[in-house]
């Protein structure tokens, strides 16, 4: 039986919401074992170096493309494409000389309440985003003006450059 392209492209983009899925049990399952081996205190320390090794790749990866690392709206492009790809809703907007990248929706918010740490998302995000952020250039930064964890309408974080 061959399918449609049509009926291969539903199946292509159910597999992929099977794996954003199963790379949610396979972190939260990690997260529950090194906090079962370390305790909460310790295991926040080595969840907190694995956001920023996987910014780290981003950073990397966004450097091999070869784009223009001073290029605010460019950088911003590349973390929204990030977030879509993995299941988040989110816009980019200008404001002022500055870039928000605004998350209506994340699927984060859900696998961390579903796995017993409710609200623990935003430490993993603030530090992703914040390494992904100086690997591209040390002339940018990120500061988060809200979290969807934290009970607010949208994250919200804002991408300027350093002055």
């Amino acid at each position: 039986m061959t399918l449609s392209s049509e009926d291969a492209y539903k199946r292509l983009e159910k597999d992929w919401r099977s794996m954003i899925f199963i790379a949610h049990d396979f972190f939260h399952r990690w997260r529950q074992v090194v906090e079962e081996k370390y305790g909460k205190e310790e295991a926040e320390g080595l969840i907190l170096r694995f956001w920023e090794l996987v910014g780290q790749g981003t950073g990397e990866s966004y450097l091999k493309r070869g784009r223009d690392t001073e290029n605010l709206e460019q950088v911003v492009k590349a973390m929204l494409r990030a977030s879509e790809v993995m299941g988040e809703q989110a816009r980019m907007e200008a404001d002022g000389d500055d870039y928000l990248l605004i998350h209506d929706a994340c699927p984060w918010i859900d696998s961390f309440e579903n796995y017993g740490a409710p609200g623990e998302c935003q430490a993993g995000c603030d530090h992703w985003f914040g390494t992904a952020v100086k690997v591209v250039s040390p002339n940018l930064n990120v500061v988060t003006e809200s979290c969807l964890a934290a009970g607010d309408n949208a994250c919200v974080r804002r991408f300027l450059r350093e002055t």
